[in-house]
């Protein structure tokens, strides 16, 4: 299987051969509740609407608004598990509040190296 990679307005998502959907921030985008809908269709249309584990590269992430926040936590219904990529106090504070107060339903944690966060998500995998 290759690599397949989409687009939307706020992110770029790649499911890769290792069957982890991966999930980079576009630089400067603020998002909202739409933004979310359309971000999770894409993640579910190239996860082949089969349940994946999740890298969310939040290092270039802008601001969420609550209504995005909420759909994040409550409609990723394709998602295994979530690793949270962050390298600042402010992308710290944003993985930490999407955790403790969205409470995403399935196991989510926040890392500051990639290597270990694709570590972790492949436990995930059968």
């Amino acid at each position: 299987m290759k690599d397949r990679t989409a687009e939307t307005r706020t992110v770029t998502i790649t499911f890769g051969e290792d069957r982890i959907l991966v999930v980079r921030s576009r630089v400067g985008h603020d998002q909202n509740e739409s933004d979310a809908r359309e971000n999770l269709a894409t993640c579910r249309q190239l996860a082949g609407d089969k349940k994946a584990p999740v890298l969310v590269d939040m290092r270039q992430m802008a601001t969420l608004d609550k209504q995005a926040r909420k759909v994040y936590a409550t409609e990723s219904d394709f998602a295994m598990a979530q690793a949270m990529l962050v390298d600042s106090a402010f992308t710290r504070i944003s993985a930490n509040l999407f955790i403790r107060i969205a409470r995403p339903l399935h196991p989510t944690r926040m890392f500051t190296s990639e290597e270990e966060a694709i570590a972790w998500l492949k436990g995930f995998l059968p």
